[in-house]
C-alpha cells in the first residue's frame, strides 16, 4: 500500500500552483520536460515497479501516464518541499 504523509501549507501551496498549470494528465515518459527536470522517468518506473509510485497510473498502449496531481503529490510527499528565503544579490 503506498503511504502518504501530512503535508505543511507550504507543500499544498506547491501543489496547488504547479497542478493549476499543468495538464491533467502526464505521459512518464514526458515528466522531465513538463516537470522541469525535477525528477526522472526512470525514477517513476522504478517506484511503480516497486509497488511505491503515484497513486493510479494508467497504461495507454506502451505509454504509461499519471493523473497530474496524484503525480506532483507523490513527488511532493517523497521528496518534500522546503521554501527558500529570498535570494539576496551582492
Amino acid at each position: 500500500m503506498r503511504n502518504s504523509r501530512k503535508l505543511r501549507p507550504e507543500e499544498e501551496e506547491f501543489i496547488s500552483t504547479l497542478v493549476s498549470s499543468l495538464p491533467p494528465v502526464i505521459a512518464r515518459k514526458e515528466v522531465k520536460r513538463y516537470l522541469g527536470g525535477m525528477i526522472a522517468s526512470q525514477t517513476l518506473c522504478n517506484a511503480d515497479s516497486a509497488g511505491v509510485g503515484p497513486q493510479v497510473p494508467y497504461r495507454v498502449w506502451r505509454v504509461v501516464t499519471y493523473r497530474t496531481e496524484s503525480l506532483v503529490r507523490w513527488i511532493v510527499e517523497r521528496f518534500g518541499v522546503v521554501r527558500l528565503a529570498s535570494l539576496k544579490t551582492l
